[in-house]
C-alpha cells in the first residue's frame, strides 16, 4: 500500500509541476468594473480545416510537443491497442474536414498523421465524472440562459484542465464558411470541446458508460461537427441522428474508455434546450426548462438498476435537480458560483466524493465552467469551486465583425 501511495504521489507531483512549466500563449487579461479578472480569448482564423490545424500547431508547437511527451508516458500503454486506420477511414467517410484539420496539425508539428489521430483517440479515453446542467430563460432570475459543467477527473489530469496561474485553455476557431465557435481545449483539435458558437448555440458534457459497442464518430468529433454547422438544437439533433456514433464499454478491449460516450445538454438562442443521451444504436432527446445529467443514463436505459459504482452519480443527479427546482426564478450567475457548483450538502456535508463539488482522495472536481450564452460570457474556476474563485471569460469576439 505504501508503494502505491508513493507512486501516486509522485505522479500527482509530476502533473502539478508540469502544469506550472507547460505554457500556452496568454490571452489578454483586464479588470472588469467589479474588479474581476476578464480574459479576452485569442482567435485563430483559417480558410480551411487544414489551415486551422496547421495554425494551431504553429501557435502551440512547444506546448503540444511537451504534452505529447507526457502523453507517451501516461497513455502509451493503450496506444498500440487502438485501431487508428479504421478510425481514419471513418473520418474520411463521415467527417473528412476534421481529418484534414488533424492532417494540418500533424504537418505543422512534424508528427505522423497516424500518431496524431492515435493521440486524439487515446486522450479521449480519459475517464471522467462531471455534473452538468442547463437552465432556460423561463427558470432563471434574470431571463438569461445558463449552463454549468463541473469537470471531475483523476487529479493526475489536473495538468490538462486546471490553470491556476495562467489563462484557461480557450481559443476561438474561425473557419471560412463555417460558424465561429469557442473551443475549450488542453490540446486544440486533439482534445477540445466546442462550448459556444456565434449563433448562441452552447453545450456541456458528462461521460456515461455504455454497453452498446460500435464504431463511428467520437463525442468530440460530433461536437465539432455540430458547433461549426448548427445554429439551433434541432440541427444538432440531426447531427446525432444522421451519423454513426462511437460507443462502448470501458475495458481493455475498448482502450479503457476510448468508446465511452458523452451525454450532453444543448441550448440555443431561441431559448430551447435539449439533453442528448446516446449509444451506438440508439439516441434519446429530452426537452425541458431545467436539465441536469451526471454519469449514468436517465432515459436511454430507463428502469435499469444502477450499479453500486454509479451510486455517487445518482446522488449527484438528485441533488442537482433538487437545488435547481428549489431555486426556480432565483437562478443567476451568483447562484451558480456561490451555491450550485460548490455544493457540499449532499452526503456528509464536509466535501466528499458524492457532492457536486467532489473531494475524493484521488479523484474530484478539477475545474468548473459556467456559460451565460445570451451575454457571450463564461466563468471559469481552475480548481474546486469552493476554494478557487471564478474568472470571467469574454466571448463577445464571437459576434464582432459580423
Amino acid at each position: 500500500m505504501g508503494f502505491v501511495n508513493i507512486q501516486y504521489s509522485m505522479k500527482w507531483f509530476l502533473a502539478i509541476t508540469l502544469s506550472l512549466l507547460l505554457t500556452i500563449p496568454n490571452s489578454c487579461i483586464v479588470k472588469s468594473d467589479d474588479n474581476r479578472e476578464v480574459f479576452d480569448v485569442p482567435v485563430i482564423k483559417a480558410k480551411s480545416h487544414y489551415e486551422l490545424g496547421y495554425k494551431q500547431g504553429s501557435v502551440f508547437r512547444s506546448y503540444y510537443k511537451r504534452l505529447f511527451s507526457l502523453c507517451r508516458v501516461m497513455l502509451g500503454g493503450i496506444l498500440h491497442r487502438i485501431n487508428v486506420e479504421e478510425h481514419i477511414a471513418i473520418l474520411r467517410s463521415k467527417y473528412p474536414e476534421f481529418l484534414e484539420r488533424l492532417r494540418g496539425l500533424s504537418d505543422s508539428l512534424g508528427i505522423n498523421l497516424h500518431d496524431v489521430v492515435g493521440y486524439s483517440l487515446a486522450i479521449s479515453s480519459i475517464r471522467s465524472g462531471c455534473t452538468i446542467t442547463g437552465v432556460s430563460r423561463n427558470a432563471s432570475a434574470d431571463g438569461k440562459r445558463y449552463l454549468s459543467w463541473n469537470v471531475d477527473l483523476s487529479y493526475i489530469f489536473k495538468i490538462l484542465f486546471s490553470r491556476y496561474l495562467r489563462p484557461p485553455p480557450i481559443v476561438i476557431c474561425e473557419i471560412e464558411g463555417r460558424y465561429r465557435y469557442v473551443e475549450v481545449s488542453s490540446m486544440p483539435s486533439i482534445f477540445g470541446f466546442g462550448l459556444l458558437n456565434e449563433k448562441g448555440l452552447a453545450c456541456v458534457y458528462a461521460m456515461v458508460i455504455s454497453n452498446d459497442f460500435g464504431e463511428g464518430l467520437t463525442p468530440l468529433e460530433l461536437n465539432h461537427l455540430a458547433m461549426e454547422r448548427c445554429k439551433n438544437v434541432d440541427e444538432v439533433r440531426e447531427i446525432y441522428e444522421n451519423n454513426e456514433r462511437e460507443s462502448g464499454l470501458i475495458s481493455l478491449y475498448t482502450a479503457f474508455g476510448l468508446t465511452a460516450t458523452l451525454t450532453s445538454i444543448w441550448s440555443d438562442s431561441s431559448g430551447k434546450q435539449m439533453l442528448v443521451e446516446y449509444n451506438h444504436s440508439k439516441v434519446v432527446f429530452v426537452y425541458d426548462d431545467i436539465l441536469a445529467a451526471t454519469n449514468h443514463y436517465q432515459y436511454l436505459c430507463k428502469g435499469r438498476s444502477i450499479d453500486y459504482c454509479m451510486l455517487g452519480s445518482r446522488l449527484r443527479l438528485e441533488r442537482a435537480y433538487k437545488l435547481l427546482k428549489e431555486n426556480v426564478g432565483r437562478i443567476d450567475e451568483e447562484f451558480y458560483m456561490e451555491v450550485f457548483t460548490k455544493d457540499h450538502e449532499n452526503f456528509l456535508k464536509i466535501g466528499d466524493f458524492f457532492d457536486i463539488c467532489r473531494h475524493g482522495l484521488t479523484y474530484g472536481t478539477v475545474c468548473s465552467i459556467i456559460i451565460k450564452p445570451d451575454d457571450y460570457l463564461a466563468f471559469y474556476s481552475p480548481g474546486h469551486p469552493c476554494r478557487i474563485g471564478y474568472r470571467t471569460i469574454d466571448l463577445r469576439e464571437l459576434v464582432e465583425d459580423f
